[in-house]
C-alpha cells in the first residue's frame, strides 16, 4: 500500500520533545560548570548552544548537541572588500595586546572535560571538537573551542560578529551562529512556522533514505537547512505539508542542476556562499539528495 506522505510529514514535522530539551539544558549546564571550574570566567569566554538544538531543527537520530566555548576577552579581526588592507585605526578598534593561543585554549578545555567527566567519557582526537559522551540525563556533546571574530566589510561599517574555530590540522573556520539563528527565526515567522517544520521533515526523510540505501552518503543537516532556506517564502503555507515540500523541491531542483544557477546561494547566515571550494559538500551532492528525496515522496 502506498505511503500516506501527508500523515508521515505531520508526524515528522514537530520539534524535539520536552525530555530532549531538558537533556539539552542539563548538558549545557554540565559543560558550563566544567569550564568555570577550570578557572575560565564569564568575562573570558561565553558558553552557548549552537547548531540544530539552538535553531530548533534537531531530530532524534541527530541528537548530539554543539556547545561553543568562545573566548571573547579579545577577538580576531577579518577584513574583506574595501576594508582589505585597512588599519585598526581606520576600522575603529584597538589591537589585542595579548596573543590568543588556540592549542593552549583547547588543551585547557580538554583537561576541564576530563576532570569533570572522566577520561573514558571524553574523546579529544577530533579535528574541530572535543566530544563528551552522553550520560543517563544528558546528550552526547561536541564542545567547540573557538574565539570571537569580527569581520569588517568596509571602512565605517559596523562589523559582523561571528565565531572562529581553529582545527587541529591548521587554519581556521569562521561561523555565524547568531546570524543563522536570527534569519531562521525571521523566515519561520514569515512562513507560519513551516520553514523549520519542512527542515525537520527533510532531516527525518534523509535518515530513512540512508537506512534504505536510497542514498549512500549522509547529507549534513546544516546543508539541508540551507537548501530549504534558499526556497522562496511563497513555497510555504499551503493547505498540506506535502504541497509545501514539493514546492520546495520544485524551486531548488533546477538551480541545483547547474553550477551557474545556484552560485550566489547563501547559507542561512547570509554571510557565506553555500557552494564554494571550502565547503565540505558539493552542489552535485546536494542535487543528488534533492532529486532522490523528491522521487521518494513523488513528484505530485
Amino acid at each position: 500500500m502506498a505511503r500516506d506522505w501527508e500523515r508521515w510529514l505531520q508526524n515528522s514535522s514537530g520539534p524535539a520533545s520536552a525530555d530532549e530539551e531538558a537533556k539539552r539544558d542539563r548538558t549545557e549546564k554540565r559543560i558550563r560548570d566544567a569550564v568555570r571550574a577550570a578557572g575560565i570566567s564569564a568575562g573570558d569566554a561565553r558558553i552557548y548552544v549552537k547548531g540544530s538544538y539552538a535553531n530548533n531543527t534537531n531530530v532524534r537520530l541527530d541528537s548530539d548537541v554543539d556547545i561553543c566555548v568562545e573566548w571573547h576577552s579579545t577577538y580576531a579581526v577579518s577584513r574583506i572588500g574595501s576594508a582589505t588592507g585597512a588599519s585598526a585605526q581606520e576600522l575603529g578598534y584597538s589591537p589585542a595586546t595579548v596573543e590568543f593561543n588556540p592549542p593552549a585554549f583547547r588543551a585547557l578545555l580538554e583537561r576541564a572535560m576530563v576532570n569533570a567527566f572522566g577520561a573514558g567519557a571524553v574523546d579529544s582526537t577530533g579535528n574541530k571538537v572535543i566530544t563528551v559522551a552522553a550520560g543517563s540525563t544528558t546528550l552526547d556533546a561536541d564542545v567547540v573551542p573557538c574565539r570571537e571574530m569580527q569581520r569588517h566589510d568596509s571602512i565605517g561599517a559596523v562589523p559582523h560578529v561571528g565565531s572562529r574555530l581553529y582545527p587541529r590540522n591548521g587554519g581556521y573556520v569562521d561561523n555565524w551562529p547568531q546570524q543563522h539563528y536570527d534569519n531562521g527565526v525571521a523566515k519561520n515567522r514569515r512562513t507560519s512556522k513551516r520553514f523549520k517544520a519542512i527542515i525537520r521533515c527533510l532531516k527525518r526523510l534523509e535518515n530513512e533514505m540512508v537506512a534504505a540505501s536510497i542514498i549512500t552518503k549522509p547529507i549534513p543537516g546544516y546543508l539541508i537547512e540551507c537548501l530549504v532556506w534558499n526556497a522562496p517564502d511563497s513555497c510555504f503555507g499551503n493547505a498540506q505539508l506535502l504541497t509545501d515540500l514539493r514546492a520546495v523541491f520544485r524551486s531548488i531542483w533546477t538551480p541545483l542542476s547547474a553550477d551557474d544557477s545556484c552560485g550566489n546561494w547563501g547559507e542561512i547566515n547570509e554571510l557565506k556562499y553555500l557552494f564554494t571550494g571550502s565547503q565540505k559538500w558539493t552542489r552535485q551532492e546536494a542535487f543528488n539528495f534533492v532529486d532522490k528525496a523528491w522521487g521518494t515522496v513523488g513528484v505530485g
